[in-house]
């Protein structure tokens, strides 16, 4: 006697209707249109949906539509994820995206075309997804480093890293990465300021941002490019590119603290956008440089992030990075919570060193309450609570008032007397004055600069002590 599939017990249809589904992932869409009993049946069964196939020959937006559904239908359950890649590996990472906020369910990885993976998730802690690193690089070498390379990893801290190698930045939707690292891995692909500014926007949970690039130059803008809001965003790093200007001109990021910029000076020009802003003129000062247009770029560049967002940066590292001596004066002006700065291989002269000095000054009127200044130098006999005389009296200022670490390396335009000079007489300052409301230097390192001799070193240390570390010219 035949068998009646339509006749039996709901729950041996459900167990047969999974089993084509996981055998053929097309197959809910299938079945669901063989009568209303069975459309039912797959709609109510979350262990029909739970292997979700796709691939890179569909348009976008119908693939993560599918994910959608599969998602909420497979729900409570633990869903499996197939995907082929035969055309692009730039599709890879959009195509993951829509899992990436189901993770807690996310139970298997597999991966087939241009290459073949296969990943137990349940292996991982998906509580907590960690880091996405993204290596953008041709379809030459493409393959090879793929073979080295699990798109899924734990972090030393039992998080989640996701790695993904593409040929291009395409579109996305939002990802829960709080860090990620951006990578330019080959110099037959250039990656524009404007696509990396797209990517960022996908990223609203950003905590540490990360982009190590190559030197070219980009294309020309005409007019600015739209902000993009990074609210969480506190830490950054700037590596070998030469978009460093459009990057910090169209971020928002209130909370930032820490900013490392390295290797970002060359010898050849960039393009400038088309409109002129406050600060693009010449330097006043004409110092030496070897590499004048990227120290204008990264000088526009901050001066575009502070005037924005003022963001309360702690640290600022600039390692073979620089800036024009009017930036270097913007900048120290605006940092009242800086605590540590730290600059190798810069061509900046005394006139930067300069800044760091206390300086005094009369203001016009009653004084605005300012992080960079900290304490007031009265007449004698003054009353010190007399605001209408306080107005007239000279007030001392201190730029960086908060720093405590200040590492200078390898800065060869500088004279070891005026480095002494300065930072003897902030220390004094800083030091011993009982109204001085600020910080003052715990830590100090002075190496390889030809104009900072032993004999400098020793006189420093004399005023410093240990804070004085040991560098390449003591």
């Amino acid at each position: 006697m035949p068998w009646n599939l339509g006749s039996s017990p709901t729950e041996l249809l459900i167990e047969v209707l999974t089993f084509a589904a996981t055998n053929d992932p097309a197959a809910p869409s299938i079945l669901m249109q063989v009568c209303q009993y069975w459309r039912q049946v797959v709609l109510s069964s979350p262990s029909i949906w739970q292997l979700v196939s796709l691939d890179d020959r569909r348009p976008l937006p119908a693939a993560h539509a599918q994910a959608a559904l599969y998602i909420r239908r497979s729900h409570p359950l633990p869903f499996d994820v197939h995907i082929d890649i035969s055309q692009s590996s730039a599709a890879l990472l959009p195509l993951l995206c829509p899992f990436f906020d189901a993770m807690d369910r996310w139970r298997s990885f597999s991966m087939s075309g241009k290459r073949e993976e296969s990943v137990d998730l349940a292996a991982f802690s998906r509580d907590n997804v960690g880091i996405l690193h993204l290596c953008i690089q041709d379809a030459v070498s493409d393959s090879a480093s793929a073979e080295q390379q699990s798109t899924f990893t734990s972090t030393p801290d039992g998080s989640l890293a996701v790695s993904v190698v593409a040929s291009e930045l395409v579109p996305l939707l939002a990802i829960p990465f709080p860090i990620v690292s951006l990578t330019e891995a080959s110099l037959s692909i250039i990656t524009q300021p404007r696509s990396i500014l797209n990517f960022l926007a996908s990223c609203p949970r950003l905590e540490a941002f990360f982009f190590i690039g190559w030197h070219h130059d980009d294309e020309r803008l005409n007019a600015p490019l739209p902000i993009v809001h990074l609210p969480f965003l506190h830490t950054l790093r700037l590596d070998g590119t030469c978009g460093t200007r459009t990057i910090l001109s169209s971020i928002d990021a209130p909370r930032l603290s820490e900013l490392y910029l390295a290797q970002l000076n060359v010898d050849f020009h960039i393009t400038r956008p088309a409109i002129i802003e406050d600060g693009d003129s010449d330097d006043e000062a004409n110092d030496f440089s070897r590499s004048p247009s990227s120290d204008h770029g990264t000088g526009m560049g901050l001066r575009s992030l502070l005037r924005r967002c003022n963001p309360p940066l702690r640290v600022l590292r600039m390692d073979w990075s620089d800036m024009r001596t009017k930036d270097f004066a913007f900048v120290f002006s605006r940092l009242g919570y800086l605590e540590s700065f730290s600059i190798e291989a810069s061509d900046m002269s005394d006139r930067v060193i300069e800044l760091l000095r206390p300086y005094t000054y009369v203001p016009s009127t009653p004084p605005t309450p300012s992080p960079s200044a900290r304490y007031h130098h009265h007449r004698p006999g003054t009353a010190t609570n007399a605001s209408a005389a306080s107005s007239t009296l000279p007030h001392l200022r201190i730029r960086l008032p908060r720093l405590t670490t200040l590492e200078i390396s390898n800065c060869n335009e500088l004279t070891g007397t005026l480095i002494l000079d300065v930072l003897r007489a902030r220390t004094l300052i800083t030091d011993s004055l009982p109204a001085w409301e600020g910080s003052t230097l715990q830590e100090v390192r002075i190496a390889d600069c030809l104009g900072f001799k032993p004999t400098h070193a020793q006189a420093l240390r004399g005023v410093l002590g240990q804070r004085l570390r040991d560098g390449g010219s003591d």
